[in-house]
């Protein structure tokens, strides 16, 4: 045992000794060539196409204090848009009244839309339709003399009460509901 024992020992000291005197080498330094940087390859960034991204990225932009001339703006062109559909329904009664002739009129299922804008710029147009998309409605773009955007038609006054009312809450509020 006594034996085993200094063997033991001896080994334990070898093994010491072997890791003390046997230390790593000094790593020899290269001198290291100068790399030239890596050439661009990306191509270049694309233009965008869609307008709506930028109104997205700054959603309080379009408020300020041409608000209220914006909405002047709007309301003077649903009235001249009501004012034309009133003036065009008497027409055509006179010309239905000249051919005497029996009239069949059909029940007509009256449809409401919401008018949000009309617009001169079809980009102002393309803004409020991404706000009436951010907000969960579709909107539609009619165009003319002027771009005007709607959302509907709804089948009675109450389904469409009910989504300007949403539209409001969500800070949509030029809405009008039209017949």
């Amino acid at each position: 045992m006594i034996f085993l024992a200094i063997i033991i020992i001896i080994l334990f000291s070898a093994i010491l000794y072997f890791v003390a005197n046997n230390a790593p080498e000094k790593n020899i330094d290269f001198p290291k060539a100068k790399t030239q940087p890596p050439v661009l390859t990306l191509p270049k960034q694309p233009q965008e196409r869609w307008t709506y991204l930028k109104e997205l990225e700054t959603p309080n932009a379009s408020h300020g204090s041409t608000s209220n001339s914006i909405a002047r703006e709007r309301q003077q062109i649903l009235d001249s848009f009501v004012n034309n559909t009133r003036a065009t329904t008497p027409s055509s009664q006179e010309n239905t009244a000249t051919k005497n002739q029996p009239v069949n009129v059909a029940p007509t299922i009256t449809k409401w839309l919401l008018q949000c804008g009309a617009f001169k710029d079809k980009s102002n147009a393309d803004t409020l339709k991404a706000q009436l998309a951010m907000t969960g409605f579709s909107g539609n773009i009619s165009s003319g003399p002027l771009y005007r955007v709607t959302v509907g038609p709804y089948v009675s006054k109450q389904e469409a009460n009910k989504v300007l009312n949403s539209l409001n809450s969500n800070g949509i509020n030029n809405c009008v509901i039209s017949n």
